[in-house]
């Protein structure tokens, strides 16, 4: 096991720089009141990193608030939509850029996709004597490297400083935290909750474990096993004993659903609050993947003391049985009359591998406890 243990009980070096606190707004949200900090991470080729991040609080706190990690994926840095949709729900956050980069001028708010202003590189006043940026996404290609050299450690050390930051700040409910992180990040968070064990729940979004097992383009060609072997989530599943929703697009180009579901299956029996959440036309990015409101829901649901509702499926031929602990809204079943596959295609102009068969739904008629599914089916699952 990968030691990461000596940034547990870390409590990093943190600067504030209000010159480069976000100012502008998106669709009437103001960014103002989110702020610029930078902290100290792992060594890097002997010499320390700083961390550039931005974090958030919820307006008029007059007590102690529950807190979130967020942690951006591929193309991503501290974004700030997602940050506020979290103040706006009650909840502290702070999101840092796992991939070094820095703002060299003021920035009216970070997004998927933002690169003016941002560079790798420790310019003033972020430069420090003995300091540097920690590496880049490496897609896990300095995976033969020294592990304090790789990426993927200083992610990991990132993220574990930067929940540091929120459990020793004294307007957060420490006992709160929850880490949630999109495609890479996703990643980051299903290994992460092997080695911190200090979260009260997590939701990896996209990625999971057992990607080497995945199907999609991404999974063939960089999730191979001798690519991953240090790196696998799920070796340290057995260790994970807090609520985890695995939320994914049930037709995610990037990262096919079979992971997931074994994520899911590898972790359910560890929380009766673990779940599986499959969005059917989710799409693949970081407002896709911040905006369901399944996050919301399971957060408020474990920091409020309140179980995820059990719904229970048995299924006998194309016979289905069901049965839930709260009223079901609606019941819809997803089908695939082919064998989940995946094939390298054109759709609506982007070149990616995507799944060869379109999932079907039919609606159920959620005031019964049965229903009769279309014949053949070799794919399926309820969504309630």
């Amino acid at each position: 096991m990968i030691n990461l243990d000596k940034f547990l009980a870390k409590n990093p070096k943190v600067q504030y720089f209000p010159e480069f606190d976000p100012w502008g707004e998106h669709n009437g949200v103001s960014f103002k009141g989110i702020k610029a900090l930078a902290y100290e991470g792992a060594d890097f080729m002997g010499k320390k990193t700083k961390v550039f991040a931005h974090i958030g609080y919820p307006e008029n706190m007059d007590k102690k608030v529950p807190a979130m990690v967020l942690i951006h994926g591929g193309g991503g840095h501290p974004e700030d939509q997602w940050i506020k949709k979290w103040n706006e729900r009650g909840y502290a956050a702070i999101a840092m850029d796992t991939t070094g980069f820095f703002p060299t001028k003021p920035i009216p708010y970070l997004y998927e996709g933002y690169t003016e202003g941002l560079e790798r590189e420790l310019v003033a006043p972020f430069y420090e004597e003995g300091y540097t940026v920690a590496p880049n996404n490496s897609g896990l290609a300095d995976s033969e490297d020294p592990i304090e050299n790789q990426w993927m450690y200083h992610a990991l050390a990132q993220v574990i400083l930067a929940h540091n930051i929120l459990r020793s700040d004294e307007r957060i409910d420490s006992d709160n935290i929850g880490v949630t992180g999109i495609s890479w990040g996703g990643i980051i968070s299903s290994i992460l909750i092997g080695y911190d064990l200090r979260y009260k729940f997590a939701i990896p979004i996209y990625g999971s474990g057992y990607l080497s097992e995945g199907l999609s383009g991404i999974c063939t060609s960089l999730f191979t096993p001798p690519m991953v072997e240090k790196w696998l989530a799920e070796k340290n599943f057995s260790k994970v004993n807090i609520p985890v929703m695995w939320l994914c697009w049930n037709a995610d180009p990037c990262f096919s659903v079979n992971s997931n579901s074994k994520s899911y299956l590898a972790t359910k029996n560890s929380n009766k609050n673990t779940c599986l959440s499959m969005l059917n036309k989710m799409g693949h990015s970081h407002v896709e993947g911040f905006r369901p409101e399944e996050n919301h829901y399971f957060a408020d649901r474990i920091v409020n003391g309140l179980n995820i509702p059990d719904v229970k499926a048995e299924y006998d031929g194309n016979k289905v049985y069901y049965s839930a602990e709260e009223k079901l809204k609606s019941v819809k079943v997803y089908y695939l009359n082919e064998k989940l596959n995946y094939k390298l295609m054109n759709k609506n102009g982007d070149v990616n591998t995507y799944m060869t068969e379109e999932w079907k739904v039919i609606e159920l008629d959620h005031t019964k406890n049965e229903a009769v599914l279309p014949e053949n089916i070799l794919g399926r699952y309820l969504e309630f």
